[in-house]
């Protein structure tokens, strides 16, 4: 867990601020969320750009849209009919791929991810190029019929924005990351029309346990309203999605087949990061140069295209059509088969674009098939197949992405449909409750891969753990100074200082997991080493590990830990004692 931080110059002289942090970031995230906005018309524009040229120039073929974005309503085929997909998607991946991988390798994928890990891994520091390679990137993959969305691009525009901008006025890394947090709400709030939400979710995609980096809500909701409102300069403020503003439950009956709706795309949800990261691994695992193999997804997906058109590029237009009761329900079920293939393909190879769009699309069409199944198997229930839609459309993406706070604020602003706002938290909290128990020991718990579980296993908040260890010791009448670090405090535990923590019967001591240890290998969740002992930090090959429930101890660890003499005993199978105990 080592932070890798890129080499970010600049001739700009840091400005000399006179003003409180408070105050300076508030001032930067109202310039981020200026750009946010302008930034999404921007990759709107390039991206409609985009599919004129590719998928339309080459194909014919042109999807339904969206009325709010002045989209046709009804899908549009050339006279040669659907069989050039392929090629448009291929070349579209081609291109892209090529850009990727030839000047800014880290935009392939999805943008928020990167974000994320930029975040916890980075400082907040993102190159100045990124942001541009993945708006062109994205508009390629996407515009050439790339099943992917468009809020990792909008995203990354402003949360690269908001880094660089960081570094050019000096600010220091704390901050920068807030300020790359307030763009990442900027971008997606201007792009899907959606502040409350996108300010939330900025803070909480972060982590995969309804943990929330709350120090930066006050400015991720600042540039989010900003975003939105210069958004909304050009093409107004209605929501995206055209729903009934009447459209409201009907009382406890309904709401047990909201419930189990939440439990349906709960079990959608855990399968859905599976499905994305397997692709992965098996397209790295493919011989020849990577920078080819966003044309192989892309040819997949055109294939796949060929027969289900409905899962090429955004498919916004499809999801209002799922919305409107439109579609019957054999596609609804085959479309929240495909599309997790679909995506897959195209992100999964390197492709570049989001994930968000194409989640929403699956609980779209579940929401929207589960309605239309029981109002054909029990014509009585009358359920709402616009609104199951909607809320289906939440709880997928928020078991998915574990963010139901966001997700449900967020799928309300897009469609208008605050009546609906009752249903929605019990099928988003069902939704995370069954994912997160079904993906407990999954390698691919969620679709994002760089989310951390809580703050204390992240590396940004590892020194402010480090001082309360600090503090802790200090409670007692340790002598030990306050600049104290990691490195440090292992040197003076070698040196034999045992440190004991008063009022606890308990010192602080370095101990090592010797060779074939019954505890390697298994998981702090499930104390390994008994429940007398705390492991403050792990030392693994000079790298320090934050010791989350999810982190396995292995051999030739060296642990700082809080124990009993008593408890050291019961695990002296495991562990060797570096320094006296007292």
């Amino acid at each position: 867990m080592a932070r890798i931080l890129p080499q970010m110059k600049s001739s700009i002289p840091p400005i000399q601020w006179r003003v409180s942090p408070t105050g300076r970031l508030l001032l930067l995230s109202v310039l981020v969320g200026i750009v946010g906005g302008l930034g999404a018309q921007v990759f709107i524009w390039m991206l409609d750009l985009a599919h004129e040229w590719l998928l339309v120039g080459i194909t014919g073929y042109s999807p339904p849209g969206i009325p709010s974005e002045g989209g046709h309503p009804e899908e549009r085929i050339g006279r040669l009919g659907l069989w050039l997909i392929p090629l448009a998607t291929t070349l579209g991946g081609l291109v892209s791929g090529w850009i990727v991988f030839r000047f800014a390798p880290e935009a392939e994928g999805h943008g928020t991810d990167s974000a994320v890990r930029a975040f916890h891994h980075q400082d907040g520091a993102i190159r100045a190029r990124v942001p541009i390679i993945k708006a062109l990137t994205s508009a390629i993959t996407i515009g050439s019929g790339g099943s992917a969305g468009r809020e990792g691009p909008g995203a990354q525009i402003s949360a690269g924005f908001g880094s660089v901008l960081a570094q050019w006025t000096g600010l220091p890394p704390d901050e920068r990351r807030l300020l790359m947090l307030a763009g990442v709400a900027a971008g997606l709030s201007a792009m899907f029309r959606s502040p409350l939400g996108a300010a939330v979710l900025a803070v909480e995609i972060l982590y995969s346990s309804m943990d929330f980096e709350a120090r930066a809500l006050l400015y991720t909701m600042i540039a989010a309203v900003i975003g939105y409102a210069v958004n909304g300069a050009f093409v107004g403020y209605e929501p995206i999605f055209d729903v009934d503003p009447g459209l409201r439950f009907h009382g406890g009956t309904e709401l047990a087949w909201y419930g189990l709706l939440g439990i349906l795309t709960g079990v959608a949800a855990a399968g859905l990061p599976w499905v994305f990261y397997k692709a992965q691994v098996l397209f790295r695992r493919l011989p020849g140069p990577r920078v080819l193999q966003p044309a192989l997804g892309g040819f997949l997906v055109g294939v796949l295209g060929l027969a289900l058109p409905q899962i090429l590029g955004g498919g916004y237009g499809w999801m209002q059509r799922a919305i409107n009761g439109e579609l019957t329900l054999g596609l609804l079920l085959l479309l929240a088969l495909a599309k997790p293939l679909a995506m897959s393909l195209t992100v999964s190879s390197g492709g570049s674009g989001g994930v968000f769009a194409p989640s929403l699309y699956v609980g779209t069409c579940l929401g929207a098939a589960l309605a239309t199944a029981v109002n054909q198997l029990f014509p009585d229930v009358g359920l709402s197949v616009e609104a199951f839609a909607v809320v289906g459309m939440a709880s997928l993406f928020s078991g998915a992405a574990r963010t139901p706070m966001a997700t449900m604020f967020m799928v309300v602003e897009m469609t208008g449909g605050y009546g609906l706002m009752v249903p929605a938290m019990l099928a988003v909290t069902l939704s995370f409750l069954v994912q997160s128990r079904m993906t407990r020991n999954a390698e691919y718990p969620s679709l994002y891969e760089a989310q951390v579980s809580h703050h204390g296993d992240s590396p940004v908040h590892y020194e402010e753990y480090v001082h309360k260890v600090v503090d802790l010791i200090h409670a007692g009448e340790a002598r030990m100074p306050k600049e104290a670090t990691p490195v440090r405090l292992e040197e003076l535990l070698l040196m034999g200082t045992s440190i004991p923590v008063e009022g606890t019967g308990r010192s602080i001591v370095l101990v090592e997991v010797r060779e074939g240890a019954p505890a390697a290998g298994i998981r702090l969740r499930e104390r390994p080493l008994g429940s007398g002992i705390s492991i403050l930090n792990i030392l693994r090959d000079g790298v320090v590990v934050v010791p989350g429930p999810d982190v396995a101890v292995q051999e030739g660890d060296r642990l700082i830990a809080l124990l009993t003499a008593d408890a050291y005993d019961h695990a002296s199978e495991s562990l060797e004692l570096m320094g006296p105990t007292s």
